[in-house]
This record gives C-alpha cells, sequence and structure tokens, in this order.
C-alpha cells in the first residue's frame, strides 16, 4: 500500500442504455484496475417479456394510425398559427374579401382540430395552404414585383459598389534582417 494521499485512482462510471452500470477503477501508478459491473433486476421474467412484446406488436398497426392523427393534427395547428401571423402582417395589402376568405378556411380548419375529424382536417388542411399560396403570391405582387427580383437586384448594386475601392498591389519587405 502507499502512504496517504500518494495514490491515484481514476475511477470511471458508465451506464449504457439497457441501465447496466459499468465501474472501472485504475491506480495510475502501478496500471492495475479493478472493474465492477451491476445490472438491474427488472423483476420481469421471459414469458412477461416475451407477452410485452408481442402486445406492442398486436397494436403496431393501431398505434401507427394514432400517430399519423396527431401528426396530422399538429401539422394543422402549426399551419393555423402560421397563417394567422402572416395574415396579420400583410392584411392591408389583401383585398377585404380575400381577408375574410383565409379567415373563414382557417376557422372551419380550427373546427375540423377540435371536433378532431381526420378526413375534414386533411381536407381543410389543404384548402388553407392553397389559399396561403395565393395570398402570398399577391401580397408578394403588391410589394413590388416577383419575389426573386427585388432582392436579386439589390444584391448585385452592393457588389459593384465594393468593387470601385478594390486596388490590387504587391508588397516587398526592404529591410534587412
Amino acid at each position: 500500500p502507499a502512504p496517504r494521499g500518494v495514490p491515484k485512482i481514476k475511477v470511471t462510471f458508465d451506464l449504457d442504455a439497457n441501465g447496466i452500470l459499468s465501474v472501472t477503477a485504475k491506480d495510475e501508478a502501478t496500471g492495475k484496475d479493478q472493474k465492477i459491473t451491476i445490472t438491474a433486476n427488472s423483476g420481469l421474467s421471459e414469458t412477461e417479456i416475451s407477452k410485452m412484446v408481442d402486445d406492442a406488436k398486436a397494436h403496431e398497426e393501431e398505434d401507427k394510425k394514432r400517430r399519423e392523427a396527431v401528426e396530422l393534427r399538429n401539422r394543422a395547428d402549426q399551419l393555423c398559427h402560421a397563417v394567422e401571423k402572416s395574415l396579420g402582417e400583410v392584411k392591408d395589402k389583401l383585398p377585404a374579401d380575400k381577408v375574410a376568405d383565409v379567415e373563414a378556411k382557417v376557422k372551419s380548419l380550427r373546427e375540423a382540430i377540435d371536433k378532431n375529424d381526420q378526413e375534414a382536417i386533411q381536407s381543410h388542411l389543404e384548402e388553407v395552404e392553397k389559399v396561403m399560396q395565393e395570398v402570398a403570391a399577391k401580397a408578394y405582387e403588391s410589394a413590388g414585383g416577383a419575389p426573386g427580383a427585388a432582392a436579386g437586384g439589390a444584391a448585385d448594386a452592393g457588389a459593384k459598389k465594393d468593387d470601385e475601392g478594390v486596388i490590387d498591389a504587391e508588397f516587398e519587405d526592404s529591410a534587412p534582417n
């Protein structure tokens, strides 16, 4: 044994996904190490585990349908929020009848979400996406042209302005070392 305070021992803990804890202690001076593995006893027998796996397989299709329904509902809810936000920003640039149409379609989509009617949600979702594309196109038209034209023109003007101040030169150090 080494005197008190002299030994340096590196202890490593590793917990894996299955809940197995591995502990390693290594004496850095001698290089000796000790390991221990601690496994959690779940208390389930092999038959109970296989029964749970079989139940999961039996309900796989039902779970898949439920997941798809939740994803559709979330997508519809996110679209409603995005449309309401976008409509608030461009409302003054659109005709009143178009704004009323968009608001009515969003309201019908929200009602379908509340009723949890998957077919109605899908149908209204597609309607809202279609009308929102029309609204976005009209908003860009009223802003002054095609979406790419304004951005490209501004970038070209900035590039030409920067090129005018560039001077190409070479440098030589003539001082003796």
